[in-house]
């Protein structure tokens, strides 16, 4: 399998169109696995599109997480008693049912060929916000995690979106220095303190974001604390505004209720 992935990393550099040759794109439903034709947007069939829910209405205005229609505020809850370090977030989906086994299959299921749809899903969403930015970049996994799935998740994602968007693609510029405990389970508190000074620039690669504005890559958005440890190393290397861009994001929990990803 291993060995799978890594002819999986050299096509992606060849061209998109490789993949097609080895993973069809446009055969099954990325999402139920029902049989569709190449007139589906994403790979989705006609009901999984409806099912996914999509950031299509209110959104915070600073993490993008999906507001309900009777939530007063334009920030989420998160965002109303933490300041984040990066400018501005968006998602393209909130985390349910649906989005949680798209997701657990792209990361757990060795199918990295999900990263296409997904980051075409990603790219769709970035035109509509208008968003400008120089580099994209993904958040690092630990290089001991990363050998044992083989993959990260994330710059499968960004390195795509990068081709869609013709932006260059930075894979080696933030790195993961520590490994951490793993998000799942944690409080907000606790998954600030355990994300908090994890990610570095390695010192040849800080000119490259040097005056730069980062549109920052993953799959999940839940509290911020990830993004805004990524953000934090970036600008202090120089980095000029950072952008996030997730696949989903955690519900906007009001009073306690809510969805907490697993």
């Amino acid at each position: 399998m291993k060995r799978l992935l890594k002819i999986w990393w050299i096509l992606s550099a060849l061209g998109e169109g490789f993949f097609d040759l080895i993973y069809p794109s446009n055969i099954y439903c990325i999402s139920c696995g029902n049989i569709i034709d190449d007139s589906r947007p994403y790979s989705l069939c006609d009901t999984c599109v409806r099912t996914l829910k999509w950031a299509n209405e209110r959104t915070c205005q600073r993490c993008g997480k999906i507001l309900q229609e009777s939530y007063a505020p334009d920030l989420c809850s998160d965002c109303l008693k933490e300041e984040h370090i990066f400018k501005r977030g968006y998602a393209c989906v909130e985390y349910t049912a649906a989005e949680r086994d798209i997701i657990h299959s792209f990361k757990y299921k060795d199918k990295a060929y999900l990263g296409r749809n997904l980051a075409e899903i990603l790219y769709d969403r970035i035109k509509i916000e208008e968003i400008e930015f120089d580099i994209v970049i993904p958040v690092p996994m630990h290089m001991k995690k990363q050998r044992k799935r083989g993959y990260n998740q994330a710059a499968v994602l960004a390195m795509s979106l990068a081709k869609f968007m013709e932006v260059p693609y930075g894979g080696k510029i933030l790195v993961r220095v520590a490994e951490t405990e793993p998000m799942s389970g944690l409080g907000a508190i606790e998954r600030k303190n355990n994300i908090q000074h994890a990610f570095d620039v390695p010192s040849d690669k800080k000119s490259d974001i040097a005056g730069k504005r980062v549109l920052l890559v993953d799959d999940i958005y839940t509290t911020g604390s990830t993004a805004d440890s990524c953000s934090s190393a970036l600008m202090a290397s120089g980095a000029e505004e950072i952008f996030i861009i997730t696949f989903a994001s955690g519900a906007n929990l009001i009073n306690g209720e809510g969805e907490m990803l697993n």
